[in-house]
């Protein structure tokens, strides 16, 4: 079965509400899992079961340091993959702060060397090696387990392809233009996209996704990109959709998926 038809049983279409993630995922996930883990996890996300294939796990990206980075690169550990845009102005502030959370929190339980978060642009035109170690400083400290990257606009567009990302780049011509909150430069575009999670098992396969923006406090977003964010992305934090995830439910992913507990 195709990564890009919809698997309708297993995966609902998520609704976002944010500019950044305005429209249903035209995208599916693997056949989901026969698992107990649908109970185990309250229904917060969809289990899965699917190796990812060499040439998604052989795809070269770069980290915000210059480094070159493949999915490969990881195997052993337990990855969340959660797609991103420095230059969102609404649910990514949120995807971000809530990720690095969870990096920092698995990391303080001395679980952080066996897995690794990432944060993986959906925007490589204007998400430069530069533009993401500003982004990744703004989280101080930035936990040593989570990684921003960018890449080339096929490699970028293969991976969201197969896991089934929804993207739509669009005209920004609504409003004041908003100007890059690093350059001060203007914003001629925005790229919708839909919000998820995907989390690896040390084998490489793919057992979960989480979908939607998650449940975050202002306090966890820093100072700059709650600047930045426009007034749709401030009420989302104040106002959460029952639906959202947190912090602690992607915890207990985790904790399935590198088998630490049973489902």
């Amino acid at each position: 079965m195709g990564r890009l038809k919809t698997v309708a049983a297993s995966v609902a279409a998520v609704v976002c509400l944010a500019a950044c993630s305005a429209q249903a995922s035209g995208a599916g996930h693997s056949q989901a899992s026969d698992s107990p883990a649908s109970s185990a996890m309250d229904g917060i996300g969809t289990p899965l079961d699917s190796a990812l294939p060499a040439s998604i796990r052989d795809l070269r990206f770069t980290a915000s340091d210059g480094r070159t980075v493949r999915l490969a690169d990881f195997a052993g550990k337990t990855v969340a993959i959660s797609d991103v845009m420095t230059l969102c102005q609404e649910t990514c502030p949120a995807d971000t702060a809530t990720l690095v959370q969870t990096a920092r929190a698995e990391d303080a339980a001395r679980r952080g060397a066996g897995e690794e978060f990432l944060s993986i642009t959906v925007d490589p035109q204007r998400d430069t090696v530069a533009q993401l170690a500003a982004y990744r400083r703004l989280f101080t400290p930035p936990p040593a387990n989570w990684m921003a990257l960018t890449g080339s606009p096929s490699a970028v567009n293969a991976l969201w392809n197969y896991l089934g990302v929804w993207r739509q780049k669009v005209g920004d011509d609504a409003g004041p233009t908003p100007r890059n909150w690093r350059t001060g430069q203007p914003l001629t575009y925005d790229v919708q996209h839909s919000d998820e999670v995907f989390f690896l098992d040390p084998r490489g396969r793919e057992r979960f996704v989480l979908e939607g923006a998650p449940y975050a406090t202002k306090g966890s977003i820093p100072q700059t990109l709650q600047h930045f964010m426009d007034a749709e992305g401030r009420r989302n934090l104040s106002s959460a959709s029952a639906e959202a995830w947190t912090q602690a439910q992607a915890q207990r992913v985790l904790s399935w998926v590198s088998g630490r507990s049973a489902a």
